[in-house]
C-alpha cells in the first residue's frame, strides 16, 4: 500500500507537470500565432500602400525609376523594413537589402502562395542572406486579374519577439504558482484518502487468504468510524458465507457423486465446467478431470458432440434418447440438454442422462417373458384340447387310439405342471426366510443323477462326480436342491451321445465351488449374455422336442443369487459348457 501512494504521488507530479508545460506550450503558441497574424495583416496594409506608389510598368519592365527608388528608401528607413520586387515568374528583380540580389524565389513559401493565386502568402523563418529571423509577407501585382510581378516585404521578428517573452515570463510565474497550489492540494487528498486504505487493505487482505477466521479493526477515529465498523461487520459476514458456501459445496458433491443419474456442464469457452462419475462411466471416461478441458477432447461419442453443438448454434434446450458405447457396454440413455444464456451473453449447457438401458433389457425380457409364456402354455393346452375333443368325438371307443391319446395327454399334462411349478419357484425372492439344512453334498448329486438315469442310459452317457464323499454343507436346501437339478438335467439334455458329464465341487476359504461341465453341443457367443434369461433357448425347436421349459437356468442363476453366490458359464459350440457356481456357506 506505501508503494502505490508513492506511486500515486508520482503519478500525481507528473501528471501536473505535463499539464504545466503543455498549458503553457499552448497559450505561448495561442499568443505567438496572434500576434503573427496581427503583424501579418500589419505588413498587408504597408505592402498595399506600397503597391498603389508603384507603377505597373515597374514590374512589366523590371527596373525601377529613380523617384520609386528614393521613395522606397525613405520608406524602409521610416519602418526599418526590407522591400523586395519580384517578376511573376518569382525572380528578384529588386531588393532594398542587395540591389545586386538577382535570385528566383518562387520556391520560398509565401512566393509558392502568390503564384499558387492566393490573395498573400506570409511565412515566419530565418533570411538565408541575412541570417536574422523575418516575418515575410508577399502580395500579387495585377492588372486586370493577370499577374505582373510580386511584391514582398519582410521585417525583423525581434521587433515583436521581446512581447511575446515578456508574457511567456508572466505565464510561467502564474501557471506555475496555480499549478504548485493544485499540486500540493491533490497530494494532500491522496495522504487523506489513503489513511483508511493502510488500515481496511492489509485488513481485507488477511481476511480473503482466510475467510473462514473472523478478524475486527480497533481504531480510535471518529472519521473513519463507521468505515471500520463496516469493514468488521463485512468480516463477520463473509467467515459465515465462506463456511455456508463450504457446507453446500461439500454437499453437492456428495449428491452428485452418489446419484444415479449422469450430469455435466459446459461453460462459454467450450470447457467441461462440472462431470459426475455417472456420466464419466456412460462416456468411459476412467475419471472425474481435475482441471477443465475441453469436452471435444473429453467426450468420444460423435452423437452426444453433435447434439451439444447444435443446442450452442441453435441457443435451445434438446431432449433425445441416444446410445452411448463405454468401454465394457453400450449405454442406452435419455439426454436433456438444457441451454441457458445469461445477460453478458455468457451461454451454458447443462446436461442430465438418464440411464435406461436395464428398463429396455427388462421391457424385452418382459415382452420374451409374456410371449415365451403364453406360447409355452398354449402349446400343451391345446394339444389336450384337440386329443380330449377327438376322443370325445368318437376316438375312445378304439382301445388302442384311447390308450396312444391318453398318454399323450398325460404327457401334456405333466409338462403343464412342470412350466407352472417352474414359474412358481421363479416368483421367490431375498424377502422369503428360509431355514438351513445339513445336506451331504456327494449323495445330493448322485440323487439328482438317478432321476435322469433313463435317459442317461438311452443316450449312453458317463457320469462322473469327483469331490469330498464325506462333505456336509449347510445350506437351504428347498434352494440348492433345484440349482444341482437344472444344471444336471440341462447337461443330460444337451450331451451329445455316448458323452461324459463330469461334476466336481470343493470347499475353499468357506466357499463352495461346484461345476458341471458337458462335451454336448456347446451355446454361441452371443447367446451366452441372455442364456439365464427366462424361457430364452439358443435352439427352441430342440429344446421343445427335449421337453424342456426354458426356465431351467434363469432357476439356477436366480437361486444361486438369493443364496449369496454367483454362477459363471464357459462354453464353445461343439466341444461343450462348464458352468459354475461359487457359494459362500457362512
Amino acid at each position: 500500500m506505501i508503494n502505490r501512494q508513492r506511486f500515486e504521488y508520482f503519478v500525481t507530479i507528473l501528471i501536473m507537470s505535463l499539464l504545466f508545460f503543455a498549458s503553457m506550450f499552448t497559450v505561448n503558441s495561442f499568443f505567438k500565432n496572434e500576434l503573427l497574424n496581427q503583424q501579418e495583416s500589419y505588413l498587408l496594409k504597408k505592402a498595399e500602400f506600397l503597391a498603389e506608389q508603384l507603377s505597373d510598368s515597374t514590374f512589366q519592365q523590371e527596373t525601377v525609376t529613380q523617384e520609386e527608388q528614393q521613395f522606397i528608401q525613405d520608406y524602409v528607413g521610416m519602418n526599418d523594413e526590407r522591400i523586395s520586387l519580384l517578376t511573376d515568374n518569382g525572380d528578384v528583380f529588386y531588393d532594398t537589402d542587395d540591389s545586386n540580389l538577382s535570385d528566383s524565389r518562387k520556391d520560398r513559401p509565401e512566393i509558392k502562395a502568390v503564384l499558387a493565386g492566393a490573395d498573400f502568402g506570409s511565412d515566419h523563418r530565418t533570411s538565408g542572406t541575412l541570417h536574422v529571423e523575418l516575418l515575410y509577407l508577399a502580395i500579387p501585382i495585377e492588372i486586370k486579374g493577370k499577374l505582373i510581378g510580386i511584391l514582398r516585404i519582410s521585417e525583423e521578428a525581434s521587433k515583436f519577439s521581446s512581447s511575446i517573452s515578456a508574457f511567456r515570463n508572466f505565464l510561467i510565474f502564474i501557471f506555475g504558482l496555480l499549478f504548485l497550489i493544485i499540486t500540493v492540494f491533490l497530494l494532500l487528498m491522496i495522504r487523506q484518502k489513503n489513511k483508511p486504505l493502510l488500515t481496511v487493505l492489509p485488513f481485507l487482505k488477511r481476511m480473503i487468504q482466510n475467510p473462514q477466521k473472523g478478524r475486527s479493526i480497533i481504531q480510535q477515529s471518529s472519521e473513519w468510524h463507521e468505515l471500520y465498523e463496516t469493514a468488521n461487520e463485512l468480516s463477520s459476514q463473509m467467515s459465515e458465507t465462506y463456511r455456508a458456501y463450504l457446507s453446500s459445496e461439500e454437499q453437492l458433491h456428495i449428491l452428485l457423486n452418489e446419484l444415479m443419474i449422469g450430469m455435466f456442464i459446459i461453460d462459454k469457452n467450450g470447457d467441461l465446467e462440472l462431470i459426475n462419475p455417472v456420466m464419466c462411466g456412460f462416456l468411459g471416461i476412467p475419471s472425474v478431470p481435475q482441471e477443465r478441458v475441453s469436452y471435444q477432447q473429453t467426450i468420444n461419442d460423435p452423437l452426444l458432440i453433435q447434439l451439444i453443438n447444435q443446442a450452442i448454434t441453435e441457443e435451445r434446450s434438446l431432449h433425445q434418447e441416444i446410445t452411448l458405447s463405454a468401454e465394457t457396454e453400450e449405454k442406452i440413455v435419455d439426454l436433456s440438454l438444457h441451454y441457458f444464456n445469461n445477460d453478458f451473453n455468457h451461454h451454458q449447457i447443462f446436461g442430465v442422462a438418464y440411464d435406461l438401458t436395464q428398463v429396455h433389457r427388462l421391457e424385452k425380457m418382459q415382452k420374451d417373458f409374456v410371449g415365451n409364456v403364453s406360447h409355452e402354455l398354449k402349446t400343451p393346452i391345446t394339444s389336450l384340447i384337440g386329443f380330449t375333443e377327438t376322443l370325445i368325438d368318437g376316438a375312445k371307443d378304439d382301445p388302442e387310439t384311447l390308450t396312444q391319446f391318453l398318454g399323450i395327454i398325460q404327457k401334456d399334462a405333466y409338462r403343464l405342471q412342470r412350466l407352472i411349478q417352474e414359474i412358481i419357484l421363479l416368483s421367490r425372492d431375498s424377502k422369503n426366510t428360509y431355514d438351513k439344512q445339513q445336506v451331504p453334498l456327494h449323495s445330493l448329486i448322485y440323487e439328482v443323477v438317478h432321476s435322469y438315469q433313463k435317459t442317461i442310459d438311452e443316450k449312453h452317457l458317463q457320469i462322473v462326480v469327483n469331490g469330498d464323499q464325506e462333505l456336509i454343507i449347510s445350506t437351504v436346501y428347498e434352494l440348492f436342491y433345484p440349482i444341482i437339478k437344472n444344471l444336471v438335467e440341462n447337461a443330460v439334455q444337451y450331451s451329445t451321445d455316448e458323452g461324459s458329464i463330469i461334476v466336481d465341487f470343493v470347499v475353499k476359504k468357506n466357499e463352495l465351488l461346484l461345476s458341471v461341465e458337458d462335451n454336448g453341443i456347446g451355446i454361441p457367443l452371443e447367446d451366452q449374455n441372455r442364456i439365464f434369461e427366462r424361457f430364452y433357448r439358443v435352439d427352441k425347436a430342440r429344446t421343445r422336442y427335449s421337453g424342456g421349459t426354458g426356465l431351467g437356468l434363469a432357476i439356477v442363476q436366480n437361486y444361486t443369487e438369493l443364496l449369496g453366490g454367483t454362477v459363471t458359464l464357459e462354453s464353445y459350440p461343439g466341444v461343450g459348457s462348464s458352468f459354475t457356481l461359487r457359494i459362500p456357506l457362512n
